[in-house]
């Protein structure tokens, strides 16, 4: 992969379908780390390097809006429809473009149509509406509405002889894109009147902000270096038990794997400071900025095993009791 440093330039138009903020993201595997929130309205640009993968998600919900792999050039990304995940996000994120006024009009049009059929699904006259009818012409007017109604399930079905069009919801059609696209247009309509969004439309939301966060507090708390070094302040991953967060399991003691090789950590016991292995070779070398020559260092060996041992060249020592762990080799 190439090392050359290319700049990604984010820009988040405003948009009357989404929350104030979103999250800028850089992931690294499977674990994602924020790089800064950003304002409708406003641009931001991160230097990051060519195959990188970035993602943008909702401050608020957590639900993922876009995510890109850095190219060979230097790129504009305009969070929006273009990189929507859905169709249903996209036809929103098109509405959300439109002016307060005809957007509130429409909005309340397409929610009076879905909830006649969600009331009473057997009633086949709220399956039809003509196109031409002036409050679905109006709606339809605004960009994005068509295309919500088609991932609700709507098919467009010209009369015989020349008679008018009509939108159809065909009996066999799943209600379930029907109530996605309900439960959405609620929360669109409670944001234009500047209220919270309700519950039935954020469940899905929660769910990922759950995960979401559990996600990040585990993926930070592996990436956060154990100890920091005292002179050039790099970080020291000495201990590696943390990289167990997350695991499910308390303290992840049901893993008796080694977690990672570590890195050593040279630490005086008068300053109480560590060393990491690159300034501890230059104060060996009697490099007296790095650290008063007369002091002395002990040399910690990195925790590499869940219960606190190392792997290098001796055998760990057991794993505490707990109460998930009232078994096993050591009684």
């Amino acid at each position: 992969m190439s090392q050359r440093l290319v700049r990604l330039s984010f820009h988040y138009p405003s948009n009357w379908s989404f929350e104030g903020t979103v999250d800028l993201l850089w992931c690294d595997g499977s674990s994602e780390r924020s790089y800064g929130k950003l304002q409708q309205g406003g641009q931001a640009t991160r230097e990051t390097y060519i195959g990188h993968r970035w993602c943008v998600r909702e401050d608020a919900s957590r639900e993922l809006l876009l995510s890109i792999v850095v190219g060979q050039e230097d790129q504009l990304v305009t969070i929006g429809a273009e990189a929507s995940l859905d169709p249903l996000r996209g036809a929103l994120w098109q509405m959300g473009r439109a002016p307060r006024e005809p957007l509130l009009k429409a909005c309340g049009a397409l929610l009076r149509l879905l909830q006649n059929i969600d009331r009473s699904p057997h009633e086949d006259k709220y399956r039809s509406v003509r196109a031409a009818n002036p409050a679905i012409a109006a709606t339809l007017d605004v960009p994005g509405a068509l295309a919500l109604l088609s991932s609700a399930g709507f098919e467009q079905e010209q009369e015989q002889e020349g008679g008018d069009s009509r939108l159809v919801l065909r009996p066999q059609r799943s209600l379930g894109p029907l109530q996605d696209a309900l439960a959405q247009l609620r929360r669109l309509d409670a944001l234009l009147r500047g209220l919270p969004p309700p519950q039935e439309s954020s469940l899905g939301s929660m769910q990922a902000a759950a995960a979401a966060a559990s996600a990040a507090a585990s993926s930070s708390a592996a990436a956060e270096a154990s100890h920091r070094c005292g002179h050039c302040r790099a970080g020291i991953h000495n201990d590696l038990r943390r990289q167990l967060a997350g695991s499910g399991e308390i303290g992840g003691w049901r893993t008796h794997g080694a977690v990672g090789p570590g890195e050593y950590r040279f630490h005086c016991d008068r300053c109480r400071v560590d060393l990491c292995g690159a300034c501890y070779d230059q104060w060996k070398a009697g490099d007296a900025s790095v650290h008063p020559l007369e002091h002395g260092f002990s040399i910690e060996a990195p925790i590499t095993t869940p219960w606190g041992g190392s792997s290098y060249g001796t055998m760990p020592a057991p794993p505490p009791v707990t109460s998930r762990n009232r078994r096993g080799p050591w009684g």
